[in-house]
């Protein structure tokens, strides 16, 4: 009797775990077809052929593009600076990152400086959008 009762906690155990590696295996593909687009992403500073209000409108799009809310009492002609919602996700604290475009004209060309500000809480949880805010933008420049 006692080893037909260990023989079935040993199956209810097997069976558990075979469960919990099959939904591990189904959720892994999603996973991977979702490419981080701040993957090895750094802050920017660099010069780009574009007039300065022209670049100012395409920031505020790239932003939008990957929800970072612009604080409309912070934006000047050569600034703006935005908060990304944080939510819960792998990590918890994920989101929260505070983002900065800043400009300067240079002739015909305009000076793009990007900074990504992960702040304290939640730190490992943040990733830096810097770079993927500059190839929104862009995009948005050559299209237009």
């Amino acid at each position: 009797m006692k080893l037909k009762r260990i023989l079935v906690d040993w199956l209810g155990v097997l069976a558990l775990t075979f469960s919990v590696v099959i939904c591990a295996l189904a959720v892994q593909p999603q996973e991977k077809e979702k490419e981080d687009p701040s993957k090895g992403s750094k802050d920017v500073d660099q010069t780009i052929a574009y007039p300065m209000p022209k670049v100012l409108d395409a920031a505020r799009l790239a932003m939008a593009t990957f929800g970072c809310d612009s604080k409309k009492d912070k934006e000047k002609a050569d600034y703006l600076e935005c908060t990304r919602d944080r939510h819960v996700g792998v990590m918890v604290g994920s989101g929260g990152e505070k983002v900065t475009v800043k400009l300067s004209e240079k002739g015909s060309e305009t000076r793009v400086e990007i900074k990504t500000g992960k702040g304290f809480v939640g730190r490992l949880g943040k990733k830096n959008w810097s770079t993927p805010i500059l190839n929104e933008m862009m995009k948005t420049l050559k299209g237009s």
